[in-house]
Parts: structure tokens; sequence; C-alpha cells
């Protein structure tokens, strides 16, 4: 299997730590020193700059609707919108800056909530201001969901879509329905997320691509020696799926951010890249 676009760089060129789909765009950092924003056949858009000093992102938060990123830095919260490549920090206080940021949170027009290992915080896009709420005041998706049903069960929240893993099951919610299947993860994974149709186990050794309509049925795709994985992300075309990978070689010190595209039934059962 080939990829359909593929990016490489040494460590000492560009550090690429992450991956983003963001409408048209997709999204890799510059090193250190903010992000770079790429077109849908992977050509260089433009470089968005923050303060080299400062972005080592700890957590992202994507704004699929208005295109923008939020980052938590070490002692700041860094919002950048894509199409205006406007950048604000906004430093946190000083109680709120070595909380564990979660997956979990809501954008809505003009603010966003992000869950914490202690509470929710809760950031106004208009005036900056940040406070804290506690998670039973906070009734918006993913929070209702998560306190509601799986609050402490392991879970995982990407492209609008809670996954929440026990020991016998797995849980996706979307906001609008509850679907159930039974655990037939088979490999070590770091990360669960999942798209209309596949559910998609990210480790670093191998991928597990699971059918959620009929769970026994999935693939796995493994990579070749020294090469491993440390992001991905998955998008639906119709019957087409689109696997984006951001692969790393530490023999040679290169990375590899590649795309894959391809039907759930043409992919072999066991596929190494």
């Amino acid at each position: 299997m080939k990829p359909i676009k593929s990016l490489y760089s040494r460590y000492n060129q560009n550090d690429i730590c992450m991956l983003e789909r963001i409408g048209p765009y997709s999204i890799i950092n510059n090193n250190h020193q903010g992000i770079i924003v790429l077109d849908s056949s992977w050509n260089e858009v433009k470089k968005i700059k923050v303060d080299e000093n400062l972005f080592f992102p700890e957590a992202r938060y994507i704004d699929y609707v208005n295109n923008r990123i939020l980052f938590k830095l070490e002692a700041f919260l860094c919002l950048i919108d894509i199409e205006s490549s406007w950048v604000k920090l906004i430093e946190l206080p000083s109680d709120l800056q070595d909380l564990c940021f979660s997956d979990l949170h809501c954008f809505g027009k003009d603010y966003i909530m992000i869950g914490t290992s202690k509470n929710v915080v809760s950031l106004d896009l208009i005036d900056f201001k940040v406070t804290v709420l506690d998670l039973d005041s906070v009734n918006e998706y993913p929070f209702n969901e998560y306190r509601n049903r799986y609050n402490g069960i392991v879970t995982y929240f990407r492209n609008h879509k809670l996954i929440c893993h026990d020991s016998k099951n797995i849980i996706i919610v979307d906001g609008t329905r509850v679907i159930e299947i039974p655990d037939v993860v088979s490999i070590k994974y770091y990360q669960l997320m999942a798209s209309n149709r596949y559910l998609l186990a990210i480790g670093e050794k191998q991928l597990q691509l699971i059918n959620i309509e009929n769970a026994r049925e999935s693939k796995l795709i493994s990579f070749s020696f020294p090469c491993y994985c440390v992001g991905a992300d998955i998008l639906e075309e119709q019957d087409t799926i689109h696997l984006s990978l951001l692969l790393h070689n530490d023999w040679e010190e290169i990375m590899r951010v590649e795309e894959y595209a391809f039907t759930f039934d043409e992919l072999h059962e066991d596929v190494v890249l």
C-alpha cells in the first residue's frame, strides 16, 4: 500500500509532533515556533508564528466550525485563527497551570470549556477571561454524557465523539446516538478515535481498524521497525477511508507524514507499512 500524499523531515529541520485536519487544511507544527498550514495537496499555505520560547503544546482543541485551534501550553492558553493568522496568548492563573487538561472540551459561539483533572476551565473568547466551573454544573455535551454515564471509565474525545472503554465494551457517543460494541481491540494502543463507521485503535507499533457495524471485522496495520506511530487521523468520504499518519524513525532521525486512501474491503487483514 502506497501513500497518496507524503512529507518528510529530519529531526533537526522540523520536529513534527502534531498532525490535524481542519476544514480544507492540514496543520503541522513548525518546530516550537508555531504552526504550518497546508492545503489539500499538502502544499504550504502559510506559517503562523507563536513565541518560540512558549510553543510546547501539552494539549490542543479544534474548533471545526470556525477553523481555530486552542493550545494548552505550560502557563498559557494559545488561540490561533487559521484563516486570519490571528494569535492570542492568555496567561493561566497560577493554580491552573499545573493541572492536567483532558480531551473533553466544548466550543461554543464565544467560549470554550475544557475538562481538567479537578474541574472544568472556561475561556471567554470575547474578553478572554478564564473561570473555573464545577463539573456538576456543566450540562453541555460531552461533559453531560461523561458525568452521567462514564465518569471513572477510560475515555477519549476527538472529532466530536466520546469513546469510553471498560474491560468488556467500547461505547461510542456522538451527541445524538450511543453505540456499544464488544471490546475486540487486540493491540497495545494509546488512543481510540472513530469516524461514522469505523473505530481506530492507535498504537506505536500497530493500528487496528474495526468495523463498528460488525465489530468482529477488523484489519491490522503494522509499521516496519524502526518506524513507530506518534499520531493518526481518520476521515470518511463515502466508502473511502482516508488515514493520515505521523511516523518517527529514531535511527535515521526522520519523520514521515503520510496519507492513505482505501476502502475497508480492499484493505488486507494485516498490512505492513
